[in-house]
């Protein structure tokens, strides 16, 4: 059964409401956000190859149930909103800077976005980068999960502690250090969009 097979069919079997109903039952929970008569017609018609979350999330909440509910017996059971990678699909997914600073990509090739636990042994380093500047502005996140990363970016310098996040446009030249002489540091850092 295809998932948009088993949203018709939860709405009209098994909840007994009418494609009218179940729009004005989201219009009560969501207001003016509530997906769209038209966009709900589309959906169960099979006329939307991917559904966003946001959308199987209202849906979701107008059936009162969960996701995994939603999904338990269709071909999309696997799942085309969400991908799962386990840790022994990164296993030879890591990129070294140098023999002190080794980041371990985190998301699938596919992914719009790229996330890293980078490594950085005492006293380590990585080598410079910069974005693009010619494209889109990219941007990236950074969180500290242990010791401190001293980011640098442009000429400014800024400390890194763990539980702290930092955030800027990575077009601009950066590198990460740890200015530890015993502590390993590790940090995660999200990268939006992927510039490979």
């Amino acid at each position: 059964m295809k998932l948009y097979e088993k949203i018709r069919h939860i709405r009209k079997d098994v909840l007994k409401l009418s494609l009218k109903e179940f729009h004005e039952k989201l219009i009560g929970i969501f207001g003016e956000n509530a997906l769209t008569y038209a966009s709900l017609c589309r959906l169960e018609k099979g006329h939307r190859e991917e559904i966003r979350i946001k959308t199987l999330y209202q849906i979701c909440t107008g059936f009162g149930i969960s996701l995994k509910e939603l999904k338990e017996g269709t071909e999309e059971e696997e799942s085309r909103v969400v991908s799962l990678m386990k840790a022994s699909d990164r296993q030879n997914n890591t990129y070294a800077y140098n023999e002190k600073a080794i980041a371990e990509i985190l998301t699938p090739r596919d992914s719009r976005f790229l996330a890293i636990e980078l490594d950085i042994q005492p006293q380590g380093t990585t080598r410079e980068e910069q974005d693009p500047v010619d494209v889109n502005r990219y941007e990236k996140l950074v969180t500290a999960l242990q010791g401190e990363v001293l980011v640098c970016v442009g000429k400014e310098k800024h400390l890194v502690r763990r539980g702290d996040s930092i955030y800027f446009a990575s077009n601009i030249p950066h590198h990460f250090e740890n200015p530890s002489k015993s502590v390993k540091a590790r940090c995660i850092i999200v990268q939006n969009p992927k510039s490979y």
